[in-house]
């Protein structure tokens, strides 16, 4: 069974947003953790779909639910006080009904640009090695730097920035955000970071530059800029 589990539990803090969160704003016509839900519920491969969010708006999020008629979700889930114990809750939940085998798609509800072929990718990753981690090549020049100077130049051949989906076998990740919080941790980064605390190997997936995280304002309009441009490709056969 391949499950994605879908994050949308932020504020909009950076975003100076005052009326809804991030992932309720619109773009090109729809809320964000709409078009991140579609690409979902449109791939074949795509079984069911879990959403953390955030407890006052699980009445708006049922109602998008049914507007635009998203069918393979199967858990809301209330988010936590830290997106890690968003992320446990979300676990344990599907746990409770899927088999330890099964395959999770840990995804952030504000990445909206993802597409079937890293969905793809990510699944075959971890049927293959138990585990799959979306990366893009960094293509800046990477410093060091603790205070006003520059401490180091860091080689940036093997380079990459971690993203989302970042994948993995239900039961093994779950035992180890059980094992977090046994050691007093609640608030880490992220599954991947876990993973390589514990010393599981992790792999890489390299997924397009376009698969951005809105958490600025600026990310929104970059957001916006790409599904133009994706519109404009569907319109002149490019």
């Amino acid at each position: 069974m391949n499950v994605a589990l879908l994050f949308a539990g932020g504020i909009g803090s950076r975003m100076n947003s005052r009326a809804l969160p991030k992932q309720f704003l619109e773009v090109h016509g729809k809320p964000v953790i709409i078009h991140t839900l579609q690409h979902f519920e449109a791939h074949p491969e795509i079984d069911a779909i879990a959403i953390a969010i955030l407890p006052e708006y699980r009445e708006h999020m049922m109602k998008l639910l049914t507007r635009y008629e998203i069918q393979k979700v199967k858990w809301v889930i209330d988010g936590g006080k830290t997106g890690q114990e968003s992320r446990h809750n979300a676990l344990k939940t599907v746990a409770a009904e899927c088999p330890e085998d099964s395959v999770v798609l840990v995804h952030d509800g504000v990445r909206p640009l993802i597409d079937a072929k890293l969905i793809s990718s990510n699944i075959a990753t971890v049927l293959e090695h138990g585990s799959a981690i979306t990366c893009t090549k960094f293509n800046e020049t990477v410093v060091s730097s603790e205070h006003d100077h520059i401490d180091d130049v860091i080689p940036r051949d093997h380079i990459y920035a971690a993203q989302a989906p970042q994948s993995f076998r239900l039961g093994e990740i779950l035992s180890l955000y059980d094992r977090a919080v046994e050691e007093g941790e609640h608030d880490s980064i992220d599954s991947c970071s876990l993973m390589h605390r514990y010393g599981r190997k992790i792999y890489r997936v390299v997924g397009p530059r376009s698969n951005i995280k809105i958490t600025t304002a600026e990310d929104f309009y970059l957001c916006r800029t790409y599904f133009e441009i994706l519109e404009n490709q569907q319109i002149v056969g490019l």
